[in-house]
């Protein structure tokens, strides 16, 4: 088990998951109204009130009232004799510049569907915030297992110490000491990091019972920030087949990120 600090063992690192509705701080129009942006996204052309809502799950008069807002402040367009909406161009500045950092594009989501159709297991993309990993993208059979926005810990989880292989140990002990990792826990954890970099993968326990996950941090170029791709599902198929999904992930990254150096 390559995890950096184990969950049996590491009682004070007892951590809820933190999904996207627990947050209070969470401002619901914001989050709705960047939903809607995403939903074009998605589509990639024009939208009744009646298709948005239903992508978004909202009612009708929500929709028709977040909409209404949006093209009051120019962030949409509206096409009165087709009753469709559509994304400004104020918007294609910050959408050009999210393309420079990004030249990845929309491969993340191509891959976490790719790797889900070939296992049929839970697959996310999550990057570092602080002391926690966030989900940003992922494919699952219950979309609400592994959604976007849930935070886990960086400490104790397979993403976590994914990601904690990337980093040096100046920056290691440092988030180690914030995470109140006692003294006599460091030997074994950095023994357990220089593993998971000979490897390229790290595994461990869930969050959740009875659910077993596979990690591998991905090269930065074209990321411009750190990235994690997970795997996770029933312990009982995950560690019996380790080698064949650590093999999938490795293999899917290269496709559709051309990653070359990624180890088979």
């Amino acid at each position: 088990m390559y995890v950096a600090i184990s969950q049996e063992t590491g009682s004070h690192l007892a951590f809820r998951v933190k999904r996207p509705s627990d947050r209070q701080s969470l401002s619901r129009s914001a989050t709705r109204a960047l939903d809607v942006l995403e939903a074009f996204g998605e589509t990639r052309g024009p939208l009744r009130a009646v298709q948005i809502a239903r992508l978004l799950g909202l009612p009708r008069s929500t929709a028709n009232q977040l909409l209404k807002t949006m093209v009051e402040s120019a962030h949409l367009l509206f096409d009165a004799r087709h009753k469709t909406y559509l994304p400004s161009p104020r918007l294609a500045r910050i959408s050009d510049w999210i393309a420079e950092i990004y030249s990845v594009g929309d491969k993340l989501l191509d891959l976490v569907n790719d790797i889900h159709k070939k296992t049929g297991m839970v697959v996310t993309i999550s990057t570092p915030n602080d002391l926690l990993m966030q989900v940003i993208e992922a494919a699952s059979a219950d979309p609400g297992v592994a959604e976007r926005g849930l935070h886990v810990p960086l400490f104790g989880t397979a993403i976590g110490s994914a990601y904690l292989s990337t980093v040096d140990e100046k920056e290691l002990l440092r988030l180690a000491d914030r995470a109140r990792i006692p003294p006599s826990a460091l030997p074994a954890m950095l023994k357990t990091i220089e593993q998971i970099r000979a490897t390229g993968n790290a595994d461990g326990p869930s969050t959740a019972p009875g659910i077993w996950s596979l990690a591998m941090p991905l090269p930065r170029d074209g990321l411009c920030v750190p990235v994690v791709l997970g795997l996770a599902g029933p312990s009982e198929t995950i560690c019996s087949r380790l080698p064949e999904f650590s093999a999938i992930l490795s293999g899917s990254a290269r496709y559709w990120l051309a990653i070359p150096e990624l180890r088979e």
